[in-house]
């Protein structure tokens, strides 16, 4: 037997062996590996691949002559058997026997004369026998060998990776990837071969898979353009935004001159709709790039997306924003500058221009009928002209886009043309002021249906629940960005739901009003008498002066400045204007440095009520204000209470560039008035003015 892998049965079986023996060895036990190995030879005593394995085995433990006998023994069965000619011409060299060793490379040279494991053993061998002129030509020899492999590999490579190229180029896809495949596979991390799968990948949407070969393609001492920048798109598309900003830095760093990376850390920004730091970033780049395009429209997507996110409704910040648009429509392609175009009416419409900003959003309409975003807010615009059919119409766009309400039921919507024995549940939207607005409307549903739950803030739930005892209250605490969770049980009783801002169109469509009753709520007796008792008091120790309760903006805090609020000298002022009044807080949130300051400004006091909580007691708030004689305030919570509650309600809006404050409109309910004035105004005490001057003549 020559060659253990023999296919007669008893050869299988020492096949096995050897196998074992194999196994053995390389699991560092190698005396079970000799023990196997020499059964083996007992039974096969010209099995090759064995003498071989054992002569190794002596080399490692000392015995090389046993080995260069064993290598021998082979060598009388197979004479020209290369693989044993080198493992004794190795042999022969390791224990100082050069020219043996030399003839036999010698010979396999002839046969092979570019092997480089064979040309760098005749470099040696020749150098150790004093042989050193041959020795240097071996050294060029293998040079020239090695540079005539590498320009060949190189030419098959660069060949290859054209075929991969056309292949992309002809749609060939799978095609190409093979190719780039093989290229790695032969010349290791090519990073022309990565890059092209990179692309590949990307094209697939497969980012991930796209950023890990970039990462190999990546050489930080010499860094290709295009890796940088796909690294940064890939790591944005994976939303890994801090990664794509560190590529993009880099990449800035590296080009300095380069804008695309400025591009990309305001795109990373945008991504995570950080848009503080987007427009920030954004209006510190286009100082060296001012007429760059895509930075232009970035600025103006963060200015306008940082405008109606942090409500900083304030004329400068109005302007800006405007400004920063139109030079961006001003060099945008035509999709582009339509879609700046909408968010510029969207700025006019907070400037008080809402026919142009109409004007602007129907267009677009016209052309993207499909865009329901867009659909939805000219709702807004429809509302500050009076256009109420068209405002109803276009306000349902918003439960489509979910701007709002986090829900959309799987049952029908209730309509005064549903069945009268449906049971409905009425879903909350927006804040806890909409929320009082719209239960003006919830008696509509209560006498059309057979059951109805109402879904509400549960601070409101005892307020509802004394005003609609026979509706069901379910208290849902919302969290911003999260669909509303309405219990199991609810959902398998109802048959129809309907959202709450919805029922003020069906009113205005069935009776041609906005509210199907005006005051609704209905206070505990011993809430009422004890901030009776407390008002009584004041009125005491004020004969004759009205009881007036006041709010000046919402409770954000960025509502400073917002061309919907006051400010403290502001409000100072109209208090000074009302010396025949007492006026009492009704301003939620921390409020005592304005307080101190409106007090200092004017040298009126507004009081406090101990023991009131304005943002959580909605019932305490409801009777002080049902015991006041009027409330002046913003379009806050307050005004829907207040409405709720029927005391004159004194509001004042952000109308339209139109607008005459000095002549306050009836609203939705009775004993409401709207002071609607220029939006850009920047002298409000006229406004305030004419508020004093209405209740001081009722």
């Amino acid at each position: 037997m020559n060659n253990p892998s023999q296919t007669n049965e008893s050869a299988m079986t020492l096949e096995q062996a050897f196998e074992h023996g194999v196994s053995l060895y390389q699991h560092q036990k190698k005396s079970e590996a000799r023990e196997v190995f020499e059964h083996i030879l007992s039974h096969a005593p010209d099995a090759l691949p064995v003498l071989q394995v054992l002569a190794v085995m002596d080399n490692e433990e000392g015995a090389w002559q046993n080995a260069l006998k064993k290598l021998d023994h082979a060598l009388t069965i197979d004479p020209g058997n290369a693989s044993l000619l080198f493992d004794k011409a190795t042999l022969l060299t390791e224990n100082g026997m050069n020219k043996e060793a030399l003839e036999i490379v010698e010979a396999l040279l002839g046969v092979a004369p570019d092997h480089q494991e064979l040309l760098a053993m005749r470099q040696q061998l020749t150098a150790a026998i004093g042989n050193l002129g041959e020795s240097r030509r071996t050294a060029k020899q293998i040079h020239q060998a090695s540079a005539q492999k590498n320009a060949a590999m190189d030419a098959e490579v660069q060949e290859t990776l054209a075929l991969a190229d056309q292949m992309v180029a002809s749609g060939n896809l799978d095609q190409a990837k093979q190719l780039f495949n093989a290229v790695i596979s032969v010349a290791g991390d090519n990073p022309a071969a990565l890059l092209g799968l990179a692309k590949l990948y990307m094209g697939e949407e497969n980012f991930g898979l796209a950023r890990q070969n970039l990462l190999r393609a990546f050489d930080i001492e010499t860094p290709e353009k295009e890796v940088v920048v796909l690294l940064s798109h890939s790591a944005i598309k994976i939303e890994d935004y801090k990664a794509a900003r560190d590529h993009a830095r880099f990449g800035l760093n590296t080009w300095p001159a380069e804008p695309l990376f400025c591009r990309l850390i305001v795109l990373s920004y945008e991504k995570e709709e950080n848009w503080l730091e987007a427009y920030r970033q954004a209006k510190t780049f286009i100082k060296p790039y001012p007429t760059d395009v895509d930075l232009l429209n970035r600025l103006a997507t963060a200015s306008f997306q940082l405008l109606r996110t942090r409500h900083n409704f304030t004329p400068a910040a109005i302007l800006e924003c405007q400004q920063h648009i139109q030079q961006a429509a001003s060099v945008a392609n035509e999709e582009n500058k339509l879609r700046l175009s909408t968010y510029l009416a969207e700025v006019l419409w907070y400037k008080g221009e809402a026919k142009t900003s109409k004007a602007l959003l129907e267009d677009y309409i016209a052309q993207y009928p499909d865009d329901v975003e867009a659909g939805f807010n000219i709702s807004f615009v429809y509302r500050t002209l009076g256009e109420w059919e068209n405002y109803y119409r276009a306000n349902e766009l918003g439960l489509t886009c979910h701007r709002r309400l986090q829900y959309s039921g799987n049952m029908p919507q209730w309509n005064l043309e549903r069945p009268k024995d449906d049971v409905v549940l009425v879903m909350p939207e927006q804040g806890v002021g909409d929320e009082i607005l719209y239960f003006h409307n919830l008696a509509l549903v209560l006498e059309n249906t057979q059951k109805v739950y109402v879904a509400c803030d549960p601070r409101l739930e005892s307020v509802l629940n004394r005003a609609y005892p026979e509706a069901i209250m379910v208290p849902i605490k919302r969290i911003e960005g999260e669909s509303i969770h309405i219990p199991e049980e609810v959902m398998n009783d109802i048959t129809s739901w309907v959202a709450g801002g919805s029922l003020a169109g069906i009113c205005f469509e069935k009776h041609g009003r906005h509210v199907y009753q005006s005051g609704y709520v209905n206070l505990p007796e011993d809430t009422k008498t004890r901030w009776q008792s407390t008002l009584a008091e004041i009125r005491s120790v004020n004969a004759d002066k009205k009881l007036i309760g006041i709010c000046w903006r919402s409770g954000l805090a960025a509502a400073t400045r917002n061309i919907h609020y006051l400010i403290a000298e502001e409000v100072a002022h109209l208090v000074k204007q009302f010396p025949d009044a007492v006026f009492i807080n009704l301003q939620y949130g921390d409020c005592s440095k304005e307080l101190n300051k409106i007090e200092k400004l004017s040298g009126v006091r507004i009081m406090q009520l101990e023991g009131l909580d304005l943002r959580d007691d909605f019932e305490g708030t409801a009777a002080v204000i049902k015991g006041l004689d009027a409330v002046i305030t913003a379009g806050t919570a307050v005004h829907r209470l207040t409405t709720a509650v029927g005391t004159p309600c004194h509001v004042f809006f952000a109308g339209t560039e139109e607008s005459d404050f000095n002549q306050p409109e009836p609203l939705y309910c009775d004993s409401e008035f709207g002071y609607f004035y220029p939006p850009m105004l920047e002298n409000k005490y006229p406004l305030l003015e004419s508020i004093v001057r209405h209740i001081q003549a009722n």
